[in-house]
């Protein structure tokens, strides 16, 4: 898991929601956090967050957070989370 730096600042970029949005046609503010998509995720041990983690922050718009996770590059494609996610998203993370 990740260890986050208690002396960096963290900025919530509401933008970032709607660039989410406009690129993948997905509101990530529809995301409930049911756990689904983590539980049922083969490449969590790579991850430094979890996928439900990565919706949380995407929810809050934090940008630098979800981007500089490793998480979103060790994602297998896989759909996983998306057949586990009650609401259809095409992928969650």
């Amino acid at each position: 898991m990740r260890v986050l730096d208690k002396d960096k600042t963290i900025v919530a970029e509401p933008d970032f929601i709607e660039a989410i949005s406009a690129l993948s046609g997905e509101d990530v503010r529809k995301c409930y956090q049911c756990g689904k998509c983590t539980a049922g995720c083969p490449a969590m041990e790579e991850m430094d967050l979890t996928p439900s983690q990565v919706m949380r922050a995407a929810q809050s718009g934090l940008r630098d957070l979800v981007l500089d996770s490793r998480t979103i590059w060790c994602c297998a494609g896989c759909q996983t989370c998306a057949r586990a996610a009650p609401r259809g998203w095409t992928c969650a993370t």
